[in-house]
């Protein structure tokens, strides 16, 4: 199953720049949404996954079904098998 997945993320994270290095390092490019610089991510963010906390990954599925994965780890297994 294709999957869609977007980063919410904050340039002045740690635990983002974790997440972002990940992908560098592996040449992998996924759509990423500022919540500090852009209130509609931040407002997205809340609205969709329930806390502000990045960074967190939104994943759609081909059906439509969205998660929303939070902590940095996570996110980087997640990405290691679905990428």
């Amino acid at each position: 199953m294709r999957m869609k997945h977007t980063l919410y993320q904050d340039p002045t994270c740690p635990f983002c720049q974790r997440v972002l290095g990940y992908l560098s390092q592996r040449g992998k490019e996924i759509p990423q949404k500022d919540t500090l610089g852009d209130f509609d991510a931040f407002r997205e963010l809340i609205k969709g996954g329930g806390r502000g906390t990045v960074p967190c990954l939104r994943i759609e599925a081909e059906n439509g079904e969205v998660t929303w994965m939070y902590e940095s780890s996570d996110i980087i297994a997640y990405l290691e098998e679905a990428l």
